[in-house]
């Protein structure tokens, strides 16, 4: 896994630095985190999804990586990963689309060759 290996290492490894550099900031957006993502009222594959879709209308290329991520390893399918990308285009327009096509194919493909 090429490009999804390398966005979450950067991910890790900048986490950490900011937990040493803004402890209250750090460990209060994760607990945030953790709170809206765990079990309860919807699935996490669906939360996920949603994630994917606002990632794209945000137009936030590691978000993008790290949702659809969570998404598969939650059980989305590929399919279901692009659906969610398409509501987020439709919310973001043409720079939401750029995103999609610069980075979901290869974050899938990367994604289903592990």
């Amino acid at each position: 896994m090429g490009i999804v290996n390398d966005m979450v290492e950067k991910r890790a490894e900048n986490m950490q630095r900011l937990k040493e550099a803004a402890p209250n900031l750090s460990d209060g957006f994760n607990e945030l985190m953790k709170y809206y993502y765990k079990e309860g009222g919807m699935e996490r594959r669906y939360k996920e999804l949603m994630a994917v879709a606002c990632s794209v209308a945000a137009r936030c290329a590691p978000c993008l990586v790290h949702h659809a991520y969570n998404a598969v390893k939650a059980g989305a399918t590929r399919k279901e990963v692009f659906a969610a990308a398409e509501i987020g285009v439709e919310f973001g327009g043409g720079p939401s689309f750029v995103i999609v096509r610069d980075n979901l194919p290869e974050v899938l493909d990367d994604l289903e060759s592990a």
